[in-house]
C-alpha cells in the first residue's frame, strides 16, 4: 500500500480489486491501469501496471479520488472526470448515475478552482506566432464571413446564430415587427435595490483589494493625444443628438438638474460635474504653505 493513501474504506476496496485482478484469469476486453497514478509519482514499469475490465477501471478511478486528502487529489478527480466524459471510437461512454455525474463535476470544479487560484493564464501577454494556427484562425474567420447573412431591415451582416436571435423578422428596424417579441431578456428591466447593493458591494471590495491609484500623467497625455482632432462619425453625432433631445424632453439632462456652486471658483455645476471637477478637486482651491512644504520634500 502506498504511504500517500489514506487508511480508509476506499483504499481497502481499491486494493481488493487490484489484488483480485492479479490472480484471476480474464481473456475479455481489458484496460491498462496504473496502480499508483502517474500524477502522484507512479511510473510505467510493469510492476505498476494491471489489466482491469472497463467497469473495474472506472470504479478504481472513482475510489482513487477518495484516497488522498482534499487539496492533494486534483489529478485523481480530473482523471475520474475525464473517464466519465471520455468516448470511445463508437461514441460510447461509461454509464454513471446522474447523481454521481453531478458530484464528480462539482468536485472537479472546486479542486480546479483551488489549483488555479492566483495563477496567471498561460497565454497572458503572449502573441500567437505559429503560422499553422494563424492560418486556421484566418480560415475560420473567412468561413464565418462567407456564412454571414444580411438583415433586410437594418442592412447589416451577421453570423447565422446572431441573425436568428436578433434580426430578420424580429429586427428592431422592422416596422412590422411583433411588439410583444423581446429580443433581449433584460431589455427594459430595472435592477432591484438588492441587485444594485450587491453590485456596489462587489465593486467596492474589488477596488479595495486591487487599488489602482491615480492615473499617471503619461497615460492622460496618451489618451488626450489619441482623441485630439478625431471627429465623430455622422452616425455617432446623430445618436448623441437623439439621446440629448430625449433627455431634455424627459427632464433628465444635466443642464436641467439642480446646480451646486463651487466655493473656490464660484462656478455653478450639476452634481456629476461638481463631483468630477469642483469642490476639493477644484484647480482653484488654494494650497496651504505647510502642505506645499511637505509635498516638495
Amino acid at each position: 500500500m502506498n504511504n500517500k493513501f489514506l487508511n480508509n474504506k476506499y483504499t481497502k476496496t481499491y486494493y481488493a480489486i487490484i489484488n483480485n485482478a492479479k490472480i484471476r484469469y480474464w481473456d475479455g476486453y481489458s484496460e491498462t491501469h496504473h496502480i499508483i497514478p502517474r500524477c502522484i509519482g507512479g511510473d510505467d514499469e510493469s510492476s505498476n501496471l494491471i489489466e482491469l475490465t472497463a467497469h473495474e477501471h472506472l470504479v478504481c478511478h472513482l475510489l482513487l479520488r477518495k484516497m488522498l486528502p482534499p487539496g492533494e487529489n486534483y489529478g485523481l478527480i480530473a482523471a475520474a472526470w475525464r473517464m466519465v466524459n471520455m468516448e470511445d471510437e463508437n461514441g460510447n461512454r461509461h454509464r454513471v448515475t446522474g447523481r454521481l455525474y453531478a458530484k464528480l463535476k462539482e468536485e472537479f470544479s472546486v479542486s480546479h478552482s483551488i489549483k488555479m487560484k492566483g495563477r496567471a493564464a498561460p497565454n497572458k501577454g503572449k502573441k500567437e506566432d505559429r503560422s499553422e494556427v494563424l492560418e486556421n484562425i484566418g480560415n475560420a474567420a473567412r468561413k464565418r464571413d462567407a456564412n454571414k447573412k444580411t438583415c433586410p431591415h437594418c442592412q447589416r451582416q451577421f453570423t447565422p446564430s446572431n441573425y436568428k436571435q436578433y434580426h430578420g423578422d424580429i429586427c428592431e428596424k422592422n416596422s412590422n415587427r411583433d411588439p410583444n417579441v423581446v429580443t433581449v431578456k433584460t431589455r427594459g428591466q430595472k435592477r432591484s435595490s438588492q441587485q444594485k447593493a450587491n453590485i456596489s458591494a462587489g465593486s467596492l471590495k474589488y477596488f479595495k483589494e486591487n487599488p489602482r491609484g491615480l492615473m499617471p500623467q503619461s497615460q492622460k497625455d496618451s489618451i488626450s493625444k489619441g482623441c485630439k482632432g478625431v471627429k465623430k462619425s455622422k452616425e455617432q453625432g446623430e445618436a448623441i443628438s437623439a439621446t440629448v433631445a430625449k433627455q431634455i424632453e424627459e427632464g433628465t439632462h444635466y443642464t436641467q438638474q439642480p446646480k451646486k456652486q463651487c466655493p473656490y471658483c464660484h462656478v455653478q455645476a450639476s452634481k456629476a460635474r461638481y463631483n468630477a471637477y469642483h469642490g476639493d478637486k477644484c484647480k482653484h482651491k488654494p494650497v496651504h504653505v505647510h502642505t506645499l512644504a511637505w509635498t516638495t520634500l
